[in-house]
């Protein structure tokens, strides 16, 4: 069909995905990532369910999603879980698993499906990389049709007819076309760490830890503790003391740990001035019960990573009439409906609910169709027909989205606010009402 053309720009999990829909579909496009092919990704785990799977399907080939599907972790020999929530003295208060309400999920790597989703677009030579975004501009080409120039650091250009924006929770596409409500939670240091995870480390954990994600709340500060155990295998091997450990992929299993704690409690300015990160971590939590040390484990691999340091991001919900008012101020090119977001880039939510890859991925499921659909016109769109398409996405994408973004924190980090072994999650509450009461109230505040 007649020049229709699309340009993404990221290539985290929404840009790949959205690629490979397009690459499916005959569409003509290209993805541009800032970092080289060779840079080593930080392999954090997400957590996949319904969200993610609308947009495999949407997108991908049957073969690609059973290749996906093949690296899904598994827990005690089911794929999907949820967390369970712990007290301070790691005594269970809640296993979500068991609240039918609760959505469910299943853990991979991050690095290991951006590289199966990456695949076949690198292999069509739809992929280049060290190209870093800039700014993009509105021109007029032949008979005044309108276009996007994106321009690059390294002084390029390329023309498209729409740009996706799958840059992340920095976008700096998000901030030209003059949305802004990306929020920084500067309320709490978050820190990342990973690490192998051979038998013999396992055996380090606590046992419940095989089952599911941990989720941990005092005074302040939380932490979540998951495991990454691929490939499809359910025999119990029983260890030499005795110790039963569900048989998995040691090659590529993985552990993964965040802790979220107040500013105020971290005597730091800047991450660079943290000398010992997990040490710090420790020290923060040192009056929890023993099982807190598992924060030590991979602690002397000396190919890890080590403890990554950063304050995560979360976002505002914009009207579904947003890029009016925008476009009211007068700047050039904000608000334009050639221009659009997906992922972090317009929704960056908190980890707790594991719905920020989900939720990315399932926004292609929105785009795809309308790319398609002016795909299909006879003529390059006018703006009036690509309009119509931002329209609808974006009426498809923001309700659903932002549903996640208020149950998953809002633009503020959850705190425990009851004493004791009772706790309220702001996050986990129904319909933005705040439920104290007790646990037993947990399968209404989490509906969904």
């Amino acid at each position: 069909m007649a020049g229709f053309r699309v340009i993404i720009i990221g290539g985290g999990l929404s840009g790949p995905l959205l690629a490979n829909g397009l690459l499916n579909n005959g569409v003509d496009f290209v993805l541009y990532e800032r970092d080289s092919e060779t840079a080593k990704y930080e392999g954090y785990q997400i957590r996949l369910g319904e969200g993610a799977l609308r947009g495999f399907a949407a997108c991908l080939t049957q073969s690609r999603t059973e290749a996906i599907m093949r690296k899904l972790g598994k827990s005690s020999g089911t794929h999907q879980t949820a967390p369970a929530l712990y007290t301070s003295k790691f005594e269970q208060l809640v296993d979500f698993s068991k609240v039918p309400s609760y959505t469910k999920s299943s853990a991979i790597n991050r690095v290991v499906l951006r590289d199966l989703l990456m695949e076949p677009v690198k292999a069509a030579k739809r992929v280049q990389y060290r190209r870093e975004f800039s700014r993009y501009e509105i021109i007029r080409v032949d008979e005044g049709a309108e276009k996007v120039k994106v321009h690059f650091k390294d002084g390029s250009s390329d023309i498209c007819d729409v740009l996706i924006g799958a840059d992340g929770s920095r976008s700096r596409i998000n901030h030209q076309l003059g949305l802004d409500n990306l929020v920084p939670l500067k309320s709490h240091w978050s820190f990342l760490s990973k690490g192998k995870l051979p038998r013999e480390r396992m055996l380090e954990l606590p046992e419940h830890l095989q089952k599911g994600p941990i989720i941990v709340f005092s005074k302040g500060i939380s932490l979540y503790y998951a495991l990454y155990l691929p490939e499809d295998f359910r025999n119990q091997n029983a260890s030499k003391d005795g110790t039963k450990v569900i048989s998995y992929d040691e090659e590529g299993a993985s552990f993964y740990w965040g802790l979220n704690a107040p500013v105020e409690m971290v005597p730091f300015q800047k991450p660079e001035e943290i000398r010992d990160r997990r040490q710090l971590c420790l020290d923060l939590i040192k009056h929890w019960a023993p099982d807190h040390r598992m924060l030590r484990v991979g602690e002397n691999d000396a190919e890890a990573p080590g403890v990554h340091v950063t304050m995560l991001s979360a976002s505002t919900q914009p009207s579904l009439g947003w890029r009016g008012d925008v476009q009211r101020r007068g700047n050039d090119g904000q608000g334009h409906p050639r221009v659009w977001l997906c992922g972090d880039a317009i929704h960056a939510m908190q980890p707790n609910r594991g719905q920020g890859g989900n939720q990315a991925l399932s926004d292609c499921a929105d785009l795809l169709p309308q790319l398609l659909r002016l795909h299909s016109l006879a003529h390059s769109p006018t703006t009036l027909e690509v309009r119509a398409a931002c329209k609808e996405y974006e009426a498809a994408m923001i309700p659903r989205a932002f549903a996640w973004v208020r149950k998953s924190g809002g633009s503020s980090m959850p705190v425990s606010i009851l004493p004791s072994s009772i706790f309220a999650w702001p996050f986990l509450s129904c319909g933005g009402s705040l439920l104290t009461k007790t646990i037993n109230s947990i399968s209404t505040w989490t509906a969904g």
